[in-house]
């Protein structure tokens, strides 16, 4: 799907859907031009190729998937690819590839896959095309870059919410749950979210620095703008890093002493059992002559002297404070 409007001196809107109009519409030097293109097709690329100029290598680029942000300059126009996080579970992080192009009054994004905010952006423009489109392309150009930089807000706020509920079932001394594999999936998660923030800083200091040859002064102050949401994020996220990374020695600790309460427990009750085994094994001998044996009362005896046994250790190891938490 393509669609296309242009802001014509004056402030006069037309929307240009024919291939020769948005050739034509092109050439005007005080335009403002819009192309939006969804799952591009064949026609839609020959027309970047060979109505735009635009070099094979960025059309390549359009055509292939890729596993980072980019920025190119070409002569007279630049070609960027942000990544936009639309969505994140414990173990997955689902992102739009949008593609950019920017000449001189000249902005065209291409996607593979719908996204609700350009969507938002777009009939906002048509609503209000003077106020919108007044500043240029790369004013557009600039918003969009912005909001796919602050579509990672909601994916970082995702991972402190899963880190707060982590932290709680690492440190609930009742909570049996295994924590450990949620972590490290977590930790594979943040580690992808931050390749990508990452990539995507490199792309936007630069457009921020003033060395991009097509960008007006003001534009790259709006830049700096992004380019401090980004270091914000990374900041976060690698505090995040940090903090799970502490989460799972807490863990393997918590673990540890878990496992330490229960082999004290077994522990106690061996110790209480190894006088009774002894002495059920020395009184059950198949000797004729044995103490007590032929005792009406020799079995209430014996069993008293097990239990005075069992009661001695007991309070022995209460009073050595080896009790406590069993």
């Amino acid at each position: 799907m393509r669609r296309a409007m242009c802001k014509l001196p004056g402030g006069k809107m037309m929307h240009v859907d024919d291939e020769a109009e948005i050739i034509e519409a092109k050439k005007s030097d005080e335009k403002v031009l819009w192309i939006d293109i969804e799952r591009p097709d064949s026609d839609d690329l020959r027309l970047l190729e060979e109505g735009f100029g635009f070099h094979p290598l960025s059309i390549t680029d359009v055509r292939e998937s890729h596993t980072a942000p980019k920025l190119d300059e070409y002569d007279g126009y630049v070609f960027q690819i942000v990544m936009v996080p639309t969505s994140i579970s414990e173990d997955r992080v689902e992102h739009i590839e949008l593609s950019l192009y920017y000449m001189q009054g000249t902005l065209v994004t291409v996607r593979e896959q719908p996204w609700p905010a350009l969507d938002a952006l777009w009939d906002s423009v048509q609503h209000d095309p003077v106020r919108r489109l007044g500043k240029g392309a790369q004013t557009v150009y600039h918003t969009v870059v912005d909001m796919a930089v602050k579509a990672y807000e909601p994916v970082i706020n995702f991972v402190e919410d899963e880190i707060d509920g982590l932290e709680n079932e690492v440190l609930d001394p009742d909570d049996g749950v295994d924590s450990l594999g949620p972590i490290f999936r977590l930790r594979r998660t943040l580690r992808r979210i931050s390749r990508l923030v990452r990539s995507q800083q490199e792309s936007v200091q630069r457009l921020a620095s003033g060395t991009v040859k097509q960008l007006r002064k003001e534009t790259c102050y709006l830049f700096r703008d992004v380019a401090q949401h980004l270091d914000l994020y990374s900041g976060l996220l690698e505090d995040h890093r940090e903090t799970l990374a502490g989460l799972r020695e807490t863990y393997i600790g918590v673990a540890s002493n878990r496992l330490n309460l229960v082999m004290k427990t077994l522990t106690v009750f061996s110790a209480l059992m190894l006088p009774l085994t002894f002495l059920t094994g020395l009184w059950g001998m198949n000797f004729d002559e044995l103490p007590f044996a032929h005792e009406p009362y020799g079995f209430w005896i014996f069993l008293s002297v097990c239990l005075a046994v069992v009661g001695g250790m007991l309070w022995f190891m209460v009073r050595a404070g080896w009790m406590r938490k069993v």
